[in-house]
């Protein structure tokens, strides 16, 4: 069997498109490579205009069967092809685009999976969603990226300590910001700085009550409360407008909003210093959480995560939170992460932000590192970190919803509650408000934070049972073994003779 296979963003590309739109295919197509290698050949594709129907044309006259995987969803996936393609899509929201919008068809991913006539998804419920529209005949099925077996001599040498244990990792080329670090000091939250918060309040406070003593008119009481909140806006948010507007000319007034899960990166002037790539040593310890994503993608919700934790462990010096970014633009995120932390009430936790690619020992020594993954994102079409680190061992503080559905429960995670919440696909520039997203219960991942450090602290037996779980539970759901059989039956392919 003859695998042409293709991502948008290519092993040369990757290093300057972390965070972009369609990054993740690249990652996951890789995971796939040892797969499809294992059933046939397979060719790596970089222009399918032009390169797949030539080695379809050329198997085609060999007898060998061929078939093109392209990572990519419907409306990105080439059509006008000889060759049989099928499109390997990630997708994370309950209903699939079913209608076009600004005159084009293929928005409409009835188009696309009509001509294709399959598909490969991630999750349970993107399958629902496909056959939901298409109808329940229509050939889709779920391979989660096959991620379980790179891991096994982590998992072989890897021993289940006390969370006291230390652990270095390198950061080769990359900033690493600690509020452990007196040098961050400045922007972080203190007793001095909240106790003159408070004593500004409460002295803004006791004039209001005075001048409410007053006798005044109703018109002059309403003239007075509506002059008192154009101050607070000009002054929250009108002085941010008028210098962006001052910064982006008046194409600030063409720029279409965001809606999440794709949220814009943020226009701002930071008092904040810029920070340079260099090399650094990060030494964990204590009681680890860590979270991997794009900051820049409103999805994984990362104020929840970290505001959460601030509140769960204000008094508690050996929790740490790792927010390990995956944005080649990280300033401004950085930026924005310190400066919601400088409004958070004083803690003693610690919170250290990564930027920068980790390699494969220096990955490794992370999760080695970490007693918890978490996510408090709005919706996964699969989430490949989350994935990772449970299949290392790693119990999770996580939501059961989107795809995690298939894989969290509470035998591998602490659950955080969630809701439903109306919201518009992610591509739609229209915006329109056609499926859901999940809204996270801030207190439940509050509670959920706290369990899990009770869990490690004072019942490691449980904690081991959690880890013993979640490697399991991970090899029958995202391991070589479950994508090679269900890879191999959906696509009519013989197994091979053993030799």
């Amino acid at each position: 069997m003859k695998f042409l296979v293709y991502s948008e963003v290519t092993a040369r590309q990757i290093g300057d498109s972390l965070g972009q739109s369609e990054y993740s295919y690249y990652f996951v197509l890789k995971e796939f490579l040892p797969v499809l290698e294992s059933l046939g050949t397979v060719t790596v594709v970089e222009n399918p205009k032009t390169e797949i129907d030539r080695l379809y044309a050329q198997s085609k006259a060999a007898g060998e069967p061929c078939v093109f995987l392209s990572f990519s969803p419907p409306h990105k996936t080439e059509l006008k092809l000889r060759c049989p393609t099928v499109p390997v899509l990630a997708w994370e929201f309950d209903s699939i685009p079913n209608e076009a919008w600004l005159g084009d068809r293929r928005q409409d991913w009835r188009v696309g999976l009509s001509r294709c006539g399959r598909a490969i998804t991630h999750c349970g419920l993107t399958v629902e969603a496909i056959s939901a529209v298409m109808g329940p005949n229509y050939p889709v099925i779920s391979i989660p990226a096959p991620i379980w077996d790179k891991y096994a001599a982590l998992r072989e040498r890897q021993i289940l300590t006390h969370a006291s244990s230390r652990t270095c990792i390198r950061v080769k080329n990359g900033v690493v910001l600690d509020t452990h670090d007196v040098s961050l000091a400045p922007y972080m939250p203190d007793q001095q700085s909240v106790a003159s918060a408070v004593a500004v309040a409460r002295k803004h406070e006791a004039a209001e009550q005075k001048a409410a003593t007053l006798p005044k008119s109703r018109e002059e009481s309403l003239l007075r409360i509506t002059y008192r909140y154009f101050l607070e806006w000009r002054n929250l948010v009108g002085r941010a407008l008028f210098q962006e507007w001052m910064s982006s000319g008046k194409r600030w007034l063409l720029r279409q909003p965001k809606v999440e899960p794709l949220a814009a990166k943020p226009v701002i002037e930071s008092p904040l210093p810029l920070w340079q790539l260099s090399e650094h040593q990060l030494e964990l310890s204590g009681v680890v959480f860590t979270s991997l994503f794009n900051p820049y993608d409103g999805r994984k919700n990362w104020v929840d995560m970290l505001t959460a934790f601030c509140a769960a462990f204000r008094d508690k010096p050996d929790a740490t939170l790792v927010f390990k970014l995956g944005h080649a633009e990280y300033q401004s995120a950085m930026n924005d992460i310190l400066m919601c932390m400088a409004r958070l009430p004083t803690f003693q936790c610690r919170v250290v932000l990564v930027q920068g690619f980790l390699e494969g020992k220096d990955f490794e020594a992370l999760i080695e590192a970490t007693s918890f993954v978490v996510n408090a994102s709005h919706g996964e079409g699969q989430c490949l970190p989350l994935m990772e680190f449970l299949s290392c061992g790693k119990p999770a503080v996580a939501p059961r919803h989107s795809a995690m559905v298939d894989y969290i429960d509470t035998e591998v995670a602490f659950v955080v509650d969630s809701w439903l919440d109306a919201t518009a696909w992610s591509h739609d520039a229209r915006k329109a408000f056609r499926t859901c997203r999940h809204q996270i219960d801030w207190e439940s991942l509050v509670d959920a934070y706290r369990a899990a450090y009770n869990c490690i602290t004072e019942t490691p037996e449980r904690y081991a049972q959690m880890s013993h779980n979640a490697v399991e539970r991970m090899r029958n759901h995202c391991s070589r073994a479950v994508a090679t059989e269900r890879l191999r039956h959906f696509l009519n392919l013989k197994e091979a003779p053993t030799p």
